[in-house]
């Protein structure tokens, strides 16, 4: 048998070599039911943490009597089971005063982001991002949206955002929103507590068909038609028709599948980590790493020999150029879908971001073994044991005698009923006439009135709450409740302080989710902020200050973001003008510098009046020089300002005044 010559085998019948992509195809609306089908399973996955997270709300802001029982095997709710036993359900929502304590808390401590740059000579380049992520704080109102996801995180223990860059409110910038717990799905194979390991993420919303029009047909009029074809139930009777069609149980899949409304279009957005095979590139002349496509091997390939010529002919040795070196390797990138529930794709994508990760910033707290507890569920049970003893002892009240008036039959008079004797009885000076002539030992009408039976319902009521109290780290002294008398006042202030400890862990996983959301948004500044713009914001005090952002200074600069405290509040604004104020009165600050940097409402007019006085002076429009802006205040003035300074700062500054002079 003639062996094949391998030379000629290989000119002829190349290998076949497998491209490494997981992303399939990019057609234009084609089915792509295996996507679909792992949102799918990812929301199936969250049932159990969307039914608890129902429950918590209902006990915060609804029923708390709303729990199913089976009494004589029917299923009802507590509420129905009472009500027929005759009784009143009562509540007493203490859980609901708890949430809004630490959202309190929260609102009190405001912090705001702070960029850094990692080169100490781009510090004024950190401090205009700083300023420039404050405006979109402003833009967005993140303050208040800050507050409102943080009831989330208590409640349902997840708290999410989503950023984009896009057309809103008649102009293009940087939007934030929160994402509800009902509609966001992630996999369920997260276990590390900062969600680095997520691999799939995304959400269903249901908008007008000319929305999804206009987001994914914008300037195409084939697309449009194409995308209402693939929603042509909309507003038609064959909706149930569909919906059997496209799903074997429409109940178990209504949530994710079926809109809300039958003239709503259901979108569903995944994010997922895909694969590929690339270059991982390292330019040793720039020290730049980056990635490039298989494809551009032989550009980088000719680049080299470009530069081995270049460098050659300038005496490098061979060992010292500067190349460019590559390597193959499999990298995961984020790809975003956008799909119909029957699977038809509308959009696909690389991630169009430059931090190359997907739009959403999410948190689950506390996260232990992938499973979430939420906050509001700790203290449930005592809610429940609080309401059940007073719902009790109303019962126990009710059934008590209460004036129970007792008549001897014998002893009523002939020609009286009982009604009568009832009736003189309860009348203002009434007189009730008896007789013993039936019964010599006939007895006197009396009441009777009792007591509810003393079980203990006072003393494991105070044991409930206290246990409330314990359980979920919010005292009564951040609750702003009055301490009784006599305690002191530092005892008082470190029972707050207390308080506020026991719920530094949950502030903290808060904090980082809101670094991860201000990192995003920062990068989404250096992206899509191409001009030149004015940012006007509340500035360091209660002025508006206008900068100037100016992109080219700050779109290649790497910075570090961190949640600091807010210098905005006016504890802060006040501490800041005292330490001005001392300076001043020391001689150390002119008063131009003190109403430059501090916090005074009338500066921007004063410091208008000395600038016009000084240009005025300088121009000899004054017969006579003025004092300088650097002097001393006169001496009245300066004693006035002694007085008000705190001897210990005074101390510091006399000892830094002697260490200048040399003493």
């Amino acid at each position: 048998m003639q062996k094949a010559n391998p030379k000629i085998a290989a000119k002829y019948f190349p290998k076949q070599t497998k491209v490494i992509d997981t992303v399939r195809s990019r057609e234009d609306y084609r089915k792509n039911n295996d996507v679909l089908m792992d949102a799918y399973r990812a929301w199936l996955s969250l049932d159990a943490f969307r039914e608890k997270s129902r429950r918590n709300k209902m006990y915060v802001f609804e029923d708390q009597w709303g729990d199913k029982v089976t009494v004589k095997n029917r299923t009802m709710t507590e509420r129905r089971s009472i009500i027929e036993q005759g009784n009143i359900p009562l509540q007493n929502n203490r859980i609901r005063g708890i949430v809004r304590s630490v959202v309190g808390v929260f609102q009190s401590q405001q912090t705001e982001p702070v960029c850094a740059a990692r080169n100490r000579d781009k510090q004024m380049k950190g401090e205009m991002m700083s300023l420039t992520l404050q405006y979109v704080y402003q833009l967005n109102k993140l303050w208040g949206i800050d507050s409102s996801n943080l009831n989330y995180f208590l409640i349902t223990g997840l708290a999410a955002f989503k950023s984009l860059f896009g057309w809103r409110n008649n102009k293009m910038d940087i939007w934030t929103d929160i994402v509800n717990y009902n509609h966001i799905f992630f996999d369920n194979h997260i276990q590390d507590p900062r969600h680095w390991d997520c691999h799939l993420i995304g959400e269903i919303y249901d908008v007008g068909l000319y929305d999804v029009m206009q987001q994914f047909a914008f300037g195409d009029r084939n697309r449009a038609e194409a995308i209402r074809r693939i929603y042509g139930y909309c507003n038609k009777e064959q909706t149930v028709e569909y919906l059997e069609n496209i799903t074997r149980d429409t109940k178990a899949d209504l949530d994710f599948f079926v809109p809300s409304d039958d003239s709503r279009c259901r979108v569903i957005e995944v994010w997922r980590k895909e694969s590929k095979e690339r270059l991982l590139v390292h330019d040793s002349l720039t020290g730049e790493y980056y990635k490039a496509e298989t494809s551009e091997s032989e550009r980088l390939d000719k680049e080299n020999a470009e530069r081995i010529l270049e460098q050659s002919g300038q005496g490098v040795a061979p060992d010292d150029m500067r190349l460019i070196k590559y390597e193959w390797f499999i990298d995961n990138y984020w790809y975003y879908y956008f799909l119909s529930p029957q699977g038809d794709v509308l959009d696909e994508g690389e991630t169009p971001f430059w931090h190359e990760s997907h739009p959403y910033s999410f948190r689950v707290y506390p996260f232990f073994d992938g499973q979430v507890f939420p906050f509001v569920g700790d203290f449930i049970d005592q809610q429940r044991y609080i309401n059940r003893i007073i719902t009790l002892w109303d019962f126990m009240i009710r059934a008590a005698a209460k004036g129970v008036l007792i008549i001897d039959e014998s002893s009523i008079p002939d020609g009286y009923t009982f009604e009568d004797v009832a009736d003189e009885w309860h009348r203002f000076n009434g007189s009730v006439l008896y007789t013993t002539k039936k019964n010599p030992n006939a007895k006197p009408p009396a009441q009777i009135t009792s007591n509810a039976s003393q079980l203990g319902q006072a003393d494991m009521l105070q044991i409930h709450l206290k246990l409330l109290e314990d359980i979920s780290g919010v005292q009564g002294a951040m609750q702003g409740r009055t301490p009784t008398a006599g305690t002191p006042a530092a005892l008082y202030a470190q029972q707050v302080q207390n308080s506020t400890t026991s719920l530094t862990e949950l502030f903290e996983a808060y904090r980082e989710l809101r670094e991860e959301r201000d990192y995003k948004n920062m990068k989404l500044i250096q992206q899509f902020y191409t001009d030149r713009r004015y940012i006007h914001i509340a500035g360091k005090g209660v002025r508006n200050e206008p900068i100037v952002y100016d992109p080219d200074e700050v779109r290649n600069t790497e910075f570090e973001l961190s949640i600091t405290e807010s210098v905005s509040t006016p504890a802060y604004r006040m501490i800041m003008n005292e330490f001005l104020m001392q300076l001043f009165s020391a001689g150390q600050i002119t008063l131009s510098e003190l109403l430059e940097n501090g916090a005074f409402p009338f500066a921007d007019k004063l410091l208008q009046a000395i600038n016009g006085r000084q240009q005025a002076m300088a121009g000899g429009m004054n017969g006579e020089p003025g004092q300088a802006d650097g002097a001393l205040v006169p001496t009245d003035i300066q004693q006035q300002l002694d007085q008000r300074v705190n001897p210990l700062v005074q101390k510091m500054l006399a000892n830094s005044n002697a260490y200048r002079d040399g003493i």
